[in-house]
Parts: C-alpha cells; structure tokens; sequence
C-alpha cells in the first residue's frame, strides 16, 4: 500500500509540526514526511488548502449490533466514524449482550474483523452483567489484544469493596479502569437495595452525584497507585477534584463530550429528548468550568459517547426515552466550529485531545505522523461550511441536539493503514 498526501499543512502535536509537508506512506506505514516529496508512479491524494492530522481516536462509543442491530451495525458505525474523521474507534461494552465474557469478545470481534472500516478496539465490563456485584474474569479479558480497559459503562459500581477489589485487578492485570460516575437508574435502584429506609429517588441521586463516585475512583487511584480515566465529566466539582488529585500526582485522566462542552440544561427544553443525556446537560458555570479545564490541560480528551437510538425509542417523550446522543458525524465539526475557530482552544489542543493523547492513555498506535506509526491519517477542511442533518448520516441514530446547526469544519478524507476509506464525503471502501 503506497500513498503519498501533497501540499496540506501538517500539525501533529507530539512532534510539534506545524507546516506544509507531504506525507508518504509505503506497507501501512509512514515512511517520510518532509517539503516537496518526490516518489514516481504512486496514487496520490492532495491535500492544498487542507490541514492533515493523526488519525482521530474515539475512545468512548456506543456501536450496539448484537440484539440491538436496529440501533445501529459495526458497518454502519464505522462508517459513520470514517465521516467524521475518525480512524479509530473505542466500543463501549453496554452491549446486548455484554461483553463480560471471552466467548462474547470473540464473536464481537469476527464481525467486527468483516464489517468495520476503521480500527475497532473495545472495553470490557468490570461485573458480569454490569450488575455491580461480581467481578468478570479481568485476567482472560485483558489478555485479549483490542481489550484496551474495563468499565461498567452506563452505571458506575455502587459498592464501594468491588471498586476496590475491581482496582487491585486492574493493577495486577495491567488494565485501565475507565468508570463512569454518574447517577444512573440502576445507581439508584442498588442504593435503595441497600438503604431500604431511604425512599426518596432525590435524596439518593444527591448522596451519589458524578462528583461522590469522582471522589471515590480518586481515591482508589490513590491508594492502590494504579491508572483511572473519569468518562464524560460533565461538572466543574468533578473537575475541581481531578485538578486537586492530580497535583497529589494521583494517575488519573478524564474526558468531556462535546455536547458537555457546548450545551447547559437549558437546551433540553428546545431540543426535547434528543438531548436527553446521562450525565445531564449541567449548568451553565458547569459548561465554562468544562471548557476551562479543557484550556488547562486537566481535560485530557474530548470523545464523543455516540449513542444511537432509534427514532421511535426517542419520540416516546422525556421520561421514557433512552438517554444519548450520537456524535461520530459531528465532534469534529462542533469542536472547531465552537472552540476551534473561536480561539477557546488552538487547533493543535484539538489535535492532542482527539488524537494524541487518547492513544496515550490507551496505549494505542497512531496519534503522530512519526516515520514508523501506522499511516492513520484524517484530512481536514477547515472552512467547510455545512448544516447537520441528520437524515444525511450514515449511522442508523438521529438523536443529536445539534440538528440544524451551521458548522464550519469537517474530515476531508480519513485514510486506516494507508488505505483512502473515505473522501469528500463518501465512502470509498
């Protein structure tokens, strides 16, 4: 597979590159990057007037198939993330069923090997069945080489000794931790198992909010001296917490989504249950905090949490909708369009939170053009101006709350193994 990528301006945070260059690419792989390439007799791609990153990295998406295949496929998923820009995708494992098992794993990854286009990687689950009670066999699980960390996405673990026991194997075992620490109903209903006097639904959610189970992951952390990543911080107390811990050198990372970083609560009332989210859209303090801690560097990465649902599950009103939003066909363009191009963030920041430093914290190939890496590379337009539609989108979900939006920004052409899998909007693969 040769390829070379000419005229586009190159910006890879980890080398600190920020100018014209070509790019070529031989066996998958980059092989130089440098003014004015000359190589006869190779497809070439043309990047003038474009920007050319490292491949974006999605580290927490929803991509469903199994008994959820309505929702939405691998095949259409991954399409939806070639679109987006995206090389490479992290798959929650809220699957129906869950991936707490090897034999699930196994069969996830068979039709993941004959229907994605980009790079699948995927979570496990901390408990059998996410039901917060017994450990899943983490040993066999991080074994596996797309395994790249546990969680119980959707609920955090309620009871304080599994977190803990979940920590110890984690750190025995080498495998990231990525809770989320949010209100959930099932949080809920176990507390009120095991707090039968308490009956009050609001009294619960405000003895565990994000920032209790925050706190508690921060904690562990500490203690057992092992790595945790905080999913889709949503507060500026949870932020305040991390900030806190990582000056105690703490090993933690987090992430916020886009519509975190964008949209308070007062958008749910215009956008209806497309906005409907967990955690919740916050307050507007919440919103600045998220983005102030984007621009200090206590907000590692900004992921999507794509989470499709039908149509039909999302017109049955507030209380019965499903929470999520999706988000593949969109981050990009509403990162640039907000933070980007108003200066709140630079674009090589962009590039570092999308790209860089989640293949860091996952441990990763790609995010750098280095001479070596795996050639997964998006190209970028930067003064693409578009309107999101999402009867358009390839994924099978049309939930998003930025239906209607102008955004100036998209992925020009997305490129896996120096393969062209996307370009000018279509799907060449």
């Amino acid at each position: 597979m040769t390829l070379l990528i000419r005229g586009g301006r190159v910006v890879d945070p980890l080398l600190e590159l920020d100018g014209l260059h070509d790019i070529l690419v031989e066996e998958r792989h980059i092989s130089k990057v440098a003014p004015a390439i000359q190589k006869e007799g190779v497809p070439v791609l043309e990047a003038q007037g474009k920007v050319v990153v490292p491949g974006l990295i999605d580290m927490h998406v929803h991509l469903r198939d199994f008994n959820e295949a309505h929702k939405e496929t691998i095949a259409t998923g991954t399409r939806a993330a070639a679109l987006g820009g995206f090389t490479t995708v992290v798959c929650e494992p809220n699957t129906d069923p869950p991936m707490d098992n090897c034999r699930i794993l196994q069969r996830w990854f068979r039709m993941a090997k004959g229907n994605g286009c980009v790079n699948i990687y995927t979570k496990v689950c901390i408990t059998k069945g996410r039901r917060g009670e017994r450990l899943t066999r983490l040993k066999a699980l991080a074994r596996r080489p797309w395994v790249v960390a546990a969680t119980d996405d959707g609920d955090p673990v309620v009871k304080d000794k599994v977190m803990e026991r979940a920590f110890l194997k984690a750190l025995e075992y080498e495998l990231l931790l990525t809770p989320h620490c949010e209100e959930s109903p099932a949080t809920l209903q176990v507390f009120k198992r095991n707090n039968p006097l308490v009956i009050v639904p609001e009294e619960i959610a405000q003895y565990r909010r994000e920032p209790y189970y925050v706190a508690r992951e921060l904690e562990l952390a500490e203690r057992t001296n092992w790595r945790v990543h905080i999913c889709h911080v949503s507060m500026g107390t949870s932020l305040d917490l991390i900030r806190k811990a990582r000056a105690r050198w703490v090993p933690v990372t987090c992430e916020a989504t886009p519509h975190h970083l964008t949209l308070s609560g007062e958008e749910m009332e215009r956008c209806g249950p497309d906005a409907k989210v967990n955690p919740p859209l916050r307050k507007k303090e919440d919103v600045e905090a998220l983005r102030e801690g984007l621009k200090d560097g206590t907000v590692d990465v900004i992921a999507s949490d794509h989470a499709p649902h039908t149509p039909e599950e999302k017109a049955k009103g507030w209380d019965q909708a499903p929470m999520g939003v999706i988000g593949l066909e969109t981050t990009l363009g509403v990162v640039l369009t907000t933070l980007v191009h108003p200066g709140v963030i630079t674009l090589a920041e962009a590039i570092e939170r999308m790209s860089t430093n989640p293949a860091k914290i996952l441990g990763l190939p790609g995010g750098s053009l280095a001479v070596g890496t795996p050639a997964d590379i998006t190209i970028i337009d930067m003064d693409k101006e578009w309107v999101v539609d999402p009867q358009s989108f390839a994924s099978k979900g049309r939930n998003t709350p930025f239906k209607g939006w102008q955004l100036k920004g998209k992925a020009y052409a997305t490129v896996v193994g120096g393969k062209v899998v996307m370009k000018g909007g279509e799907i060449v693969v």
